[in-house]
């Protein structure tokens, strides 16, 4: 952790002389060593107020479920900070990303960040974290949208029927997501009819989907 710490310490050194002084246009993302609750928090309230840094930049696939306790000084940082936590997809936990074991293929690794977000954001909000800091905001960078309606559907059916089990959280799962978190629109799922995409949207929120493009990455998305 002292490695990741210093890492991440010079990164964001480096951003600000290479980058974001250079050319005042272009804003950084705060990098923190996550697995290290404490350092992260450091770092943060290291460059709060910083005007060329604009969020805080995570990875999806944690050691540990992302609402853990371990990880809370971060989004309490975050919010004293007014940064919204971006949590990009990818990242390495230690662990395989399917529930069995790791897969064979590359695609099936890129069609498991979405089963990591699922896993990540449930943990979130099952452990109260935007009941505990209500001012929390976070962006899911590049792992699809598409799923969040079917999730959202489980997991209010589910709480209703094992609220018991949860008496910190006030309201249904899907209003906590509703009210804190944003996507990415790409890589945007492209179903037959297009159309169809659209009542995902719809249901998410337009006003929920931040433009991203991934360009110039060999599988970014077609702006039309």
């Amino acid at each position: 952790s002292y490695l990741a710490d210093a890492v991440c310490q010079a990164m964001n050194r480096w951003q600000v002389a290479e980058w974001t002084e250079p050319e005042p246009q272009l804003k950084g993302s705060i990098l923190v060593p996550y697995e290290d609750g404490e350092a992260s928090a450091a770092e943060i309230e290291r460059w709060a107020g910083h005007p060329d840094y604009v969020q805080v930049l995570l990875l999806s696939r944690t050691a540990e479920p992302a609402g853990q306790k371990r990880y809370w000084p971060i989004y309490r940082a975050a919010a004293e900070a007014g940064l919204p936590v971006g949590i990009h997809a990818f990242g390495f936990g230690g662990y395989p990303v399917s529930g069995s074991g790791w897969p064979s293929f590359y695609i099936e690794d890129m069609v498991g960040h979405a089963q990591s977000c699922q896993t990540m954001l449930t943990s979130m909000v099952m452990e109260g974290i935007f009941e505990r800091f209500p001012t929390l905001k976070v962006v899911l960078v590049e792992a699809g949208f598409a799923w969040l309606p079917s999730l959202c559907w489980r997991l209010d059916k589910l709480w209703h029927r094992l609220r018991a089990e949860t008496p910190h959280l006030k309201r249904p799962p899907s209003e906590y997501i509703r009210e804190h978190v944003w996507l990415t629109t790409q890589p945007m799922e492209e179903p037959e009819p297009k159309a169809r995409v659209l009542d995902a949207i719809g249901w998410i929120g337009w006003d929920r989907l931040l433009f991203a493009t991934d360009y110039p990455h060999w599988d970014y998305d077609d702006p039309d």
